[in-house]
């Protein structure tokens, strides 16, 4: 970094001298005095630009190239990964989960729709039954799978996402689609609760 501010303040001084061979040459009327700054003002300046593009652009690789750049960022003694507790509740496929609200949820395992060559396509099939006297609110939206073999999620695609109020003694059935990137094992997360194998 200090290189490139040194390279920055003689790119600098040779756009001074550039304006001060042009001012020799337009104001003072001495010729060649004005073309022989102003010309190697302009030749030790280009130089000089690309010796900082240079160390700029290899400075961009190293950090590119090095995967823990981006996902060791700000990271010292207290690391988020040393204080993260998982406060999921894990529930197997099938079984039925009583929300706070008391509405009962179940998810089945997630099965593939259809195989592409980059990606597959999963179906998670959700029973969601509000056996309370009050409505309760769900959306397809809130539910994800998560990969846990690529640590990240897959992508929501249903062309029908439900989203709206269930009624009491009320139950629905949806069938939520994803796109995801890896072959699993899939966990599918919704509201604090966490449905596995």
């Amino acid at each position: 970094m200090n290189l490139l501010l040194i390279l920055v303040g003689l790119f600098l001084l040779t756009f001074i001298g550039m304006v001060i061979g042009i001012v020799l040459l337009i104001i003072r009327k001495e010729k060649w005095a004005g073309i022989i700054v102003a010309g190697l003002s302009i030749g030790i300046g280009f130089y000089i630009l690309l010796a900082g593009l240079n160390l700029a652009t290899i400075k961009l690789l190293q950090n590119s190239s090095n995967p823990s750049t981006f996902s060791d960022f700000g990271s010292s003694s207290n690391n988020y990964d040393d204080e993260f507790t998982d406060d999921y509740i894990n529930v197997k496929y099938g079984e039925t989960a009583t929300l706070d609200d008391e509405s009962l949820i179940t998810i089945n395992k997630p099965t593939v729709s259809r195989e592409e060559t980059d990606y597959d396509i999963y179906e998670v099939k959700v029973k969601v039954e509000n056996p309370s006297t009050d409505d309760i609110s769900f959306s397809s939206e809130d539910v994800y799978i998560y990969d846990q073999a690529d640590d990240d999620y897959g992508d929501e695609i249903t062309e029908k996402a439900f989203s709206g109020t269930i009624k009491p003694g009320e139950t629905k059935e949806v069938t939520i689609f994803f796109r995801v990137y890896n072959f699993g094992p899939y966990e599918v997360e919704y509201d604090n609760y966490n449905w596995t194998e």
